[in-house]
């Protein structure tokens, strides 16, 4: 009976073990998003926020909340147009990891039947 007990244990410290392996985390840690809101200037920002992007954060967040944010956005072809990010009340965009998009609280948009939605990491 201790043996089986004992084999028990060691089966669910194994599996505990291979949950917590440092390079699964790493592997998930490593998926690059397009993660908007969360850049600090326009070294660090994407090329291009179009109008529908910002229609799409703008519906996600509510009118009031987004002009808190997001008041100066204007719609950008690319980085050097972007100015600074959402310091200045910009929404801009930049390429990180979607573990690091959600610690900063960014957002993600994805296109829908041809129409782009935005979510909340």
């Amino acid at each position: 009976m201790q043996s089986k007990k004992a084999l028990v244990i060691a089966a669910l410290a194994g599996m505990a073990v291979g949950v917590a392996n440092p390079t699964q985390l790493r592997a998930v840690d490593t998926q690059d998003v397009k993660c908007f809101g969360v850049n600090s200037c326009k070294a660090h920002a994407g090329c291009g926020v179009q109008a529908d992007d910002v229609a799409a954060i703008k519906l996600l967040l509510g009118d009031k909340d987004f002009n808190a944010r997001y008041n100066k956005t204007k719609t950008h072809s690319c980085a050097e147009h972007a100015s600074c990010g959402a310091a200045k009340k910009i929404l801009n965009w930049t390429n990180i990891s979607e573990d690091s998009c959600r610690q900063q609280g960014g957002f993600v948009i994805d296109e829908q039947n041809g129409k782009k939605a935005a979510r909340k990491l």
